[in-house]
């Protein structure tokens, strides 16, 4: 072989050469972790999906639990080296908990609510009768000109000393003097 073909590699070829390598070797990291984040969505869907069907399960009394066990990989017993030691807890086993948690607090919270809304209808049933079955109070404006014009006062005085205006304290006059015929009419029927 005739290695003068090549001849005698200088800064620039050795210098290519490291660039090459240090691209490869980026390349391949970046391989790796790519193969090790879909592994690791692979395992977080794995371990939604075995939470999501154990909170199924969970709500359907009557639904058997064996296809979920089917589904989900069986996962390697841990056994703790000392004794000591707790078992490592399943991190699906984990979710579904902190979800029961979650649900029972929100249960708890609409519950709460319900009750606060059957209290606050109840109020207002109560408030609705009570203005319902009381007449609304009598202006005291009008109860003043209303007492003045029985006592025969002139619409002009009334208007003036209960600050209404000559139409309304008309009206009063007017009003005063048919409930006065109808009491007088009345006495003289009995």
């Amino acid at each position: 072989m005739d290695f003068e073909l090549l001849g005698t590699p200088g800064w620039r070829e050795g210098l290519i050469a490291i660039i090459v390598l240090l691209v490869v070797y980026v390349v391949m990291l970046l391989m790796r972790l790519r193969r090790l984040q879909n592994e690791r969505h692979v395992v977080s869907a794995q371990a939604a999906n075995a939470a999501l069907a154990s909170y199924a399960a969970l709500q359907e009394p009557t639904t058997v639990a064996a296809p979920v066990a089917a589904e989900t990989p069986a996962e390697p017993a841990v056994l703790p080296v000392n004794a000591a030691e707790p078992v490592a807890e399943n991190p699906a086993q984990a979710l579904l908990e902190a979800l029961q948690q979650d649900l029972y607090q929100l249960r708890c919270e609409v519950d709460e609510l319900r009750a606060e809304v059957l209290a606050a209808r109840e109020d207002v049933r109560q408030q609705l009768s009570r203005s319902i079955d009381a007449p609304p109070p009598p202006s005291p404006q009008y109860n003043d000109a209303m007492q003045m014009a029985r006592e025969g006062h002139d619409a002009t005085a009334i208007a003036h000393q209960c600050h209404i205006s000559r139409a309304e304290a008309d009206l009063v006059v007017a009003l005063a003097r048919n409930r006065g015929e109808g009491f007088s009419d009345r006495r003289r029927a009995e």
